[in-house]
This record gives structure tokens, C-alpha cells and sequence, in this order.
């Protein structure tokens, strides 16, 4: 054992000690070989081959007596002296895989893997290793899971198995993937081409981005278009998808329409929502119904009341009067209390001015974060106020819908629809 060590560490020496990077070798005609590094200076067509070996000395040999030139990196030499001296155990050979990855010689690996498992078969690394896979208490080679897989039932697809009736939804699913990568790319230098300064340029880029009608385009034109803080953009952005014939523009246009700030936009997104959308655009104002903001709740009424139908009135319905949080700024020393519902404030016997109240409550200061208490001195602080707040679009949907009127008063609402009507499929509870 010493002895194999010893004459291991020595070849290495060599191979090292004698600064080779790299190792050729010349495969004979008479079938022996020669391991070294050819001259720097040899030609394809050289007649004679001068090899510097790897214990140092030269050689020279006709062409002629050469077989085949190989080049390969230094580590192959330093491999086979290695695996000359291995020991005919699991650990040698584990290590000597262990090595072998290190300096990715991949099939050398894969050997000493297999040797490992002729010593150990439960040997779990080595297994992993080869790719194998353990199953009801059996190892399984890559070729013997795959074959088991496909009579299962499954296919390939991205380096994950997956049943084969969903393949081509999927590989649509990526083909769009990668058309929506390619869409960001060019919309995003025809907008940078708009909005720079080169005239012909601009024109270019605007006339790129008012031609655009594939919808895999969209979700780069809401980046770049659709979010911009330009009222101009936006409506180019909405110009260009209506015109797109295409179910995928609905979503969009549907937010555009209750959550644009700019009227004209929000009417020119709804109007440009086509008549077979409209149960997709429903499902998006109703989930509106319940947004933190008052304006976007009776801007979704309003919408609801333009292409709603029954099926949207217990949603109508809960949202008829909508509680909404605001930040009001008081003196220090009046606050020793909460806000109640009505705008007061409990403990200090200190209340917000009517105008205040009035202005929450029917949506005045609906866009403003800080509502200011008139006449407040020294010191201030902000604290939440929750309003109860009345929504007269809502009401108005319910009316045109339903052909029944009961004002704000939501049980009155929820006890016709669920009782006088005699539904089968009751509205939720109302709180």
C-alpha cells in the first residue's frame, strides 16, 4: 500500500514538476501510444512529430508511424495515473469520483460510481450520483424511471414530467411565453424611440406602436404605455389594444375604466370593452366593489350599472354603504379618545367640524390622504378616522337591475332578494 502510494505520488511529481498544462498523445500504427506535449511549432502536415514526454525526454517519429494525434488537457494523464494505483475498494473509488467530478471528467466518474456500487450497492451518494432514483424500496436507473414514467402516462417537458394531455396546452403556454419576452423587447425600444428627442425617430416609434396588434404584445404595452404617468401614452395604450381582436384586452380596459383618473380615459376604455367581454369586465368591478378607495367602489357601481346583470346585485348589494379609513390630522391636546363612526371623537368631547364630516361622508376628501381640522393650534397629530360612507352609483345599479328600491337599507335589500323573491341560492349574511 505504501509502495502504490509512493509510485502515485511520484508519477504525479512528474506530471507536474514538469509544467505540462496540457498532454498529447500519439496513438501508433504499431498500437502503442506516446504521451507528452508536441512541439508548440508543429504543423498539420509536418513529416516528422518531436513529442516531449512526460518524464522529460524528446522524441522524434515520422508521421508516417502515427496513427492518430490527440490533445487533451493535462488532468486526462493525471487520471489514468491515478486510476493505476487505485485500491479495489468502495472509499478508493468513491474518492476517485469525487475527484474525477472536481475536474469535470464526467464518464470517468460515472465508471467509479458504478465500481462503487459493485462494492457497496446501497451506497445512496453514488446512486444520486448516477441519476438513479429510489422507488418502492428499489433503485431505479435515469433510463429505467423515464421508461416507467411514459408507460405511466407522462411526457417530458422543460425537464419536468407532467401528464401527456397537458403537453400542448403548455407548450402554447410557453410559445406565448417566449412571444411576450420578445414583445417587451421591441415595445420597449419603439417607446424609448418616441419619447426621445430624433424626430424621425419618434415618428418611427409611434407609428411601431400604433400598429401593434398581437395580443402577446399587452402585458409589455401596460408596462410601458399603460402605466405611464402621461395622459397622452395612456390613451395611445388604449387606442391601441381595442383595436386588437382579442379576449385578452378586456382586463386591462377594465381596470383602465375604474381605476383611470382621467375621465375622457376612463369612458374611452369602457367604451372600447366589446359585448362578449362583458361578463369578464363584470367579475373585475365587482372585486372592485370592495377597494379600500370610496371613488374606485362607486366608479365600479357606476360600471356595473353599464354592463352588469343579476348576477352582480348581492355584491350591489354589501356594497351600498362601504366603510372607508382616513388620515385626519387633531391638536394633541383635544385627543383622548377614538373616532367614532359619526366623525366624533370619544373621551375628549371634541368632534371634526360639520363641513369635515360632511365632506367624508359623501366622498369630497375621498383622494386625500390628510384631511386638515380647521382651527386647530400647536401641536397636531394624525390618527385614523373610519366613515360609513353612502354610494349613490351603487344604489343607482341596484335600481336600474332589480326594478325595486329600498334605499341605503341593506337588510330591507338582502330580505327582498332572499325572501320575497323566493331564491333558491341565498346572498351572503350581510354584517
Amino acid at each position: 500500500m505504501q509502495f502504490a502510494q509512493s509510485l502515485l505520488f511520484c508519477s504525479l511529481f512528474v506530471l507536474t514538476a514538469s509544467g505540462f498544462c496540457r498532454a498529447d498523445v500519439l496513438e501508433l500504427t504499431s498500437g502503442g501510444r506516446l504521451s507528452g506535449t508536441l512541439a508548440a511549432d508543429t504543423a498539420d502536415d509536418a513529416e516528422i512529430l518531436q513529442i516531449t514526454l512526460l518524464t522529460g525526454a524528446e522524441v522524434r517519429i515520422p508521421a508516417s508511424l502515427v496513427k492518430e494525434v490527440v490533445r487533451r488537457p493535462l488532468k486526462f494523464e493525471e487520471y489514468e495515473v491515478r486510476a493505476r494505483h487505485i485500491d479495489t475498494t468502495a472509499p478508493a473509488h468513491w474518492d476517485m469520483a469525487e475527484w474525477c467530478r472536481e475536474q469535470n471528467l464526467d464518464a470517468q466518474r460515472d465508471y467509479h460510481l458504478e465500481r462503487v456500487l459493485e462494492y457497496d450497492p446501497e451506497h445512496r451518494k453514488a446512486h444520486y450520483g448516477l441519476g438513479h432514483t429510489r422507488q418502492d424500496d428499489k433503485w431505479l436507473t435515469r433510463e429505467e424511471f423515464e421508461a416507467q414514467k411514459r408507460a405511466a402516462g407522462f411526457v417530458k417537458f422543460e425537464g419536468k414530467w407532467i401528464p401527456a394531455e397537458k403537453l400542448d396546452q403548455l407548450q402554447a403556454n410557453s410559445a406565448s411565453s417566449k412571444a411576450q419576452a420578445e414583445w417587451f423587447r421591441k415595445v420597449r425600444v419603439w417607446f424609448n424611440w418616441a419619447s426621445g428627442r430624433d424626430a424621425r425617430r419618434q415618428a418611427d416609434g409611434l407609428a411601431n406602436l400604433k400598429t401593434i396588434r398581437d395580443p402577446d404584445a399587452i402585458s409589455a404595452m401596460i408596462q410601458f404605455l399603460g402605466k405611464s404617468e402621461h395622459a397622452d401614452v395612456r390613451a395611445l395604450f388604449i387606442e391601441t389594444i381595442s383595436k386588437m381582436d382579442s379576449p385578452a384586452k378586456v382586463p386591462p380596459l377594465a381596470q383602465l375604466g375604474i381605476y383611470e383618473d382621467v375621465r375622457t380615459l376612463r369612458d374611452q376604455a369602457m367604451a372600447s370593452i366589446p359585448e362578449e367581454g362583458s361578463k369578464t369586465a363584470q367579475a373585475i368591478f365587482i372585486r372592485a366593489l370592495q377597494d379600500k378607495r370610496n371613488l374606485v367602489v362607486r366608479r365600479a357601481g357606476a360600471a356595473l350599472g353599464r354592463m352588469g346583470d343579476e348576477s352582480a346585485v348581492p355584491a350591489l348589494m354589501r356594497a351600498l354603504v362601504t366603510t372607508h379609513t382616513y388620515k385626519v390630522t387633531v391638536p394633541v391636546q383635544s385627543y383622548g379618545g377614538s373616532f367614532g363612526s359619526d366623525g366624533s371623537i370619544g373621551g375628549g368631547g371634541v368632534s371634526l367640524p360639520p363641513d369635515i364630516i360632511a365632506g367624508l361622508k359623501t366622498g369630497v376628501y375621498d383622494s386625500v390622504q390628510t384631511v386638515p381640522l380647521l382651527g386647530a393650534r400647536g401641536a397636531t397629530k394624525v390618527v385614523p378616522v373610519s366613515v360609513q360612507q353612502q354610494n349613490p352609483e351603487v344604489l343607482t345599479t341596484l335600481r336600474s337591475l332589480t326594478k325595486q328600491d329600498f334605499a341605503f337599507n341593506e337588510k330591507a335589500w338582502q330580505r327582498w332578494w332572499n325572501v320575497d323573491r323566493q331564491q333558491t341560492k341565498l346572498a351572503p349574511d350581510l354584517p
